[in-house]
């Protein structure tokens, strides 16, 4: 046997209303809720940037979890000009006169020792040979005119002349006397041999022989 009960009409028009409102409102809610609560987080966490006019740039948070991001402003510094580098100038003396100390010890301003001038000597004589001597070997007038003062006081241009106590011999007091052999084996008598080694000695003990008469003016001999 089965019972069976009769709703009435309008009582399931009712439950229907109900039935769809309660349906209606599960979907909204699952559906509208998430968009709702990524705007309401959103708007939470959205930040509020404040540009100021300093050097620094910050970023600050809202609520009760608020932090700070900060950035320090920079400076540029000039690197310091270089030392200046002095190149080193080389002295040059000016022409026919000495730059350095000879090596038999004569001052280098040796032109500025005072001689006679007397002018050119007279032709065929020893004095003749060496002025001649002096200009061949690429010195100056001013030159001879050492070379004259120096071997006045050593020997007079006496091609014979012979220093009884050393033993130095000829017109350039060669010591000994036979050093000259190397120039003639005339060397005893001829003067161009004598001067002609007389002018090598200068050349390689002093270099001029105006650093040779500076070296007699300061010791006596040269």
């Amino acid at each position: 046997m089965s019972l069976k009960r009769d709703v009435h009409p309008g009582v399931r028009i009712g439950l229907q209303v109900v039935a769809f409102g309660v349906a209606a409102a599960f979907v909204g809610l699952f559906a509208l809720q998430p968009r709702t609560a990524s705007l309401a987080n959103a708007a939470y966490y959205a930040p509020d940037n404040a540009v100021g006019s300093s050097a620094s740039q910050s970023l600050a948070t809202s609520g009760s979890a608020s932090s700070t991001v900060s950035r320090d402003g920079y400076q540029v510094t000039e690197p310091p000009a270089p030392e200046p580098v002095v190149a080193p100038v080389a002295v040059t003396s000016g022409s026919g006169s000495s730059s350095s100390t000879g090596s038999g010890g004569a001052p280098a301003d040796c032109r500025a020792l005072s001689v006679p001038q007397p002018g050119p000597p007279e032709p065929g004589t020893p004095k003749d040979a060496g002025y001649q001597a002096v200009l061949a070997h690429g010195w100056d007038v001013q030159e001879y005119y050492y070379l004259l003062a120096l071997w006045n006081r050593e020997s007079g241009w006496n091609p014979s002349a012979e220093n009884t106590s050393s033993g130095a011999y000829g017109i350039p007091q060669a010591l000994p006397g036979s050093k000259m052999a190397a120039f003639g084996d005339d060397w005893q008598t001829n003067p161009a041999t004598q001067i002609a080694w007389g002018l090598s000695y200068i050349s390689g003990r002093y270099g001029t022989p105006c650093e040779a008469w500076a070296s007699s003016e300061e010791r006596g001999w040269y």
